[in-house]
């Protein structure tokens, strides 16, 4: 078995994750970025995206995959990601995502051209929110064997 390291994902209101794992995949605002034991210290800010889990002692291709509003990761001898929300697949309501994009794509259609650019900015990040969740639902589509 490969070394492994612990991980923590914290929330606002929870603890949502503490386990042994192995391998660690984020979108970085520089790009997808795996984490592992013995990684170089590290503190990076995490964008919209997918988190990508391998436990310790899983099969190779085997990683549990959750929806992450971004947040930052801090890697030393644990590796913790404190993040405002996160969802396993299993969680994700398709009826409640799609709702939520096409209001937002909706407000944006009728309000992008004259609203202030911090609502513009809200609903463009609502957007990208509902994608990602909406991917993870469906199985993820990155780091997939």
């Amino acid at each position: 078995m490969a070394n492994s390291v612990k991980l923590e994902i914290i929330t606002p209101s929870k603890l949502f994750y503490r386990g042994d794992v192995e391998l660690v995949i984020v979108t970085t605002l520089e790009g997808d970025e795996g984490f592992m034991a013995g990684h170089s210290w590290a503190c990076k800010l995490l964008d919209i995206g997918e988190l990508w889990i391998q436990e310790a002692g899983a099969a190779p291709d085997d990683f549990r995959v959750a929806a992450l509003a971004g947040g930052f990761i801090d890697v030393k001898d644990s590796i913790i990601i404190y993040t405002d929300a996160v969802e396993w697949s299993s969680d994700i309501d398709m009826e409640r995502v799609l709702s939520e994009k096409a209001k937002a794509e909706d407000w944006l259609v009728q309000h992008e051209s004259h609203a202030d650019p911090n609502d513009v900015m809200k609903a463009k990040i609502a957007i990208s929110k509902s994608a990602i969740r909406s991917s993870v639902a469906e199985g993820g589509h990155r780091h997939k064997r």
